[in-house]
């Protein structure tokens, strides 16, 4: 029987099947056979093209990206996000605005099996360098970044092989969330023919800018890719400087850059009466939290202890404080706008009460009046650790909130908070993480909290939701799908690794005197596009 493929998606779609969009849009879907298969109507020609578009050789535009970055290599950490971000890289298949799987690199695609996948390779494409994207150039790059990238095994490839124009791909085991994962920028095709000790600062690709010089920790500079396959772009060149997420506002409104994602929501009041810059948003699929170290040993591997410090959390608070109107209160891994059915799951709201009980269920209490609880004679002590480039209020609310309850609560500002995180070595950590990444969320669930998940820096673990994540693998179908999201977001709920705070909306500010025709995506690594305008 015909196996239709579902991933759940923003804007109030619940499920998409394999759907490649060309200028048309069209959905191919049988009802009677294994085979799902999609395919895309053709590019417009490029001379066709060239010849409509008004392009302005001397136009340029600085900008500033969501977080800046070290590296362009995909196969290197989170490089490929760079190169999504700045119009340089492109993978087989991509994720639009409306959060549909859209052909970018392939134009068709279907699946054999359980196991096995045909994706056809766009014909036409160059490299920036003026080399033929083959299947045997795609093979290898994929492959390079499936060996080298840390988080490359979320693809579960078994084996890469050539057929023609075509490649196939068989996974091993069942896996529903191939082609979705297929999306994520790690999965970026670079010329692999091409001199690859330059990868993580002049990678070769096919997007409609090329890098042209990049100064680790300053900028990445772009121009114009002459053989971009697509739509040329009007805008010439551009420049992504590194700018803090404090200083985006300020930075713009001195003219230093057109455009910046990621500004921090509590500057966002100084762009009163600017009225050359937009503010645009659209729901994001980006959540804050904290992680609880579960490690035992740690006072937090009591899941009493989790839950009363999550019931004492008050989220509308931390989200007004946050967001400066631009955040929701989350009490659940995903924020109700991705989808999965949240409302269904039974969060933590703010009950003091039931705070109260549940730690003194785990044991403490406040025995010598000092205001502050304790077990077997020794006082409970929770540290905050965050970034010392962060803004403290949150932790300074929370610690608030905490100390009510009667836990003594520090905040640790840290230079370098990855390797605190990476060792383990605290007891509540910061973090803000994308919930679909590659338009999809099983990787952020099994990535963080399945037992070994790369993120999973918190070392929780429970045989009853790795049972639902694979579950997942296997779930083709929408109905069990989102019956597994549901399940798996209930076992965190109740097991409370960790305490979801907010989810945030994607803002990207623009000069639109020298910026328009902004295309908002809810992912933010998707932002340079070919078809941005020169402005008014």
């Amino acid at each position: 029987m015909k196996r239709k493929m579902f991933a759940m998606f923003l804007c109030g779609a619940l499920a998409i099947s394999l759907t490649a969009c060309g200028s048309d849009n069209k959905e191919t879907k049988g009802a009677d056979t294994k085979e799902t298969k999609v395919e895309t109507a053709g590019v417009a020609n490029k001379d066709e093209t060239e010849e409509s578009e008004a392009i302005d050789k001397d136009s340029h535009i600085n900008m500033a990206l969501f977080t800046y970055i070290e590296g362009l290599d995909p196969a290197e950490g989170w490089g490929g996000w760079n190169l999504t971000r700045c119009g340089v890289g492109e993978t087989l298949i991509t994720v639009n605005e409306n959060m549909e799987f859209e052909g970018q690199l392939s134009d068709q695609w279907e699946q054999i099996d359980d196991l096995t996948y045909r994706v056809h390779i766009r014909q036409g494409v160059k490299f920036s360098n003026g080399t033929e994207l083959t299947p045997e150039i795609a093979k290898a790059s994929l492959e390079r970044s499936i060996e080298l990238n840390s988080r490359g095994g979320a693809l579960k490839v078994a084996s890469i092989e050539v057929d023609g124009e075509n490649l196939i791909f068989t996974t091993e085991e069942p896996f529903s969330a191939f082609i979705a994962n297929l999306t994520e920028p790690m999965y970026c095709i670079i010329d692999t023919t091409a001199d690859l000790s330059e990868a993580a600062s002049k990678p070769v690709c096919t997007g409609p800018y090329m890098i042209t010089d990049y100064v680790s920790e300053e900028k990445i500079e772009m121009a114009a890719n002459e053989n971009y396959w697509g739509t040329v772009p009007a805008i010439k060149t551009i420049t992504a400087l590194n700018i803090g997420s404090d200083t985006k506002v300020e930075a713009i409104l001195a003219g230093d850059i057109d455009l910046a994602q990621g500004a921090n929501n509590t500057t966002l009041g100084q762009l009163e009466g600017a009225g050359n810059i937009d503010l645009v948003t659209v729901t994001g699929t980006r959540e804050d939290d904290i992680t609880f170290n579960c490690m035992e040993g740690n006072p937090l591997s009591d899941v009493n202890l989790r839950q009363a410090l999550s019931y004492a959390t008050d989220r509308e608070v931390i989200a007004k404080i946050a967001g400066n109107g631009y955040a929701k209160p989350l009490g659940t891994p995903f924020p109700a706008t991705v989808g999965y059915d949240s409302e269904k799951v039974e969060g933590q709201t703010y009950d003091a009460d039931k705070a109260a009980d549940l730690l003194l269920e785990a044991g403490y209490q406040d025995s010598d009046g000092n205001g502050f609880v304790e077990k077997d004679g020794e006082e409970l002590v929770i540290t905050i650790s965050l970034s010392s480039s962060s803004s403290p209020a949150v932790s300074e609310a929370l610690k608030d909130m905490w100390e009510t309850l009667g836990v003594h609560t520090e905040i640790e500002m840290l230079e370098n908070i990855k390797d605190k995180r990476t060792e383990g070595s605290f007891d509540v950590i910061f973090g803000g993480w994308q919930t679909v990444n590659a338009g999809d969320g099983q990787y952020y669930l099994a990535s963080r909290w399945q037992t070994g998940g790369v993120d999973n820096y918190g070392n929780y673990s429970s045989e009853a939701f790795d049972s639902v994540m694979k579950k997942l693998d296997e779930a083709f179908d929408q109905e069990s799908r989102v019956a597994a999201f549901v399940e798996a977001q209930q076992i965190l709920s109740d097991e409370c690794p960790n305490l979801w705070l907010y989810a945030n909306d994607n803002i990207t500010l623009v000069n639109t005197d020298k910026v328009s025709n902004i295309t908002m995506f809810p992912i933010d690594y998707y932002l340079v596009s070919p078809e941005w305008g020169t402005g008014k």
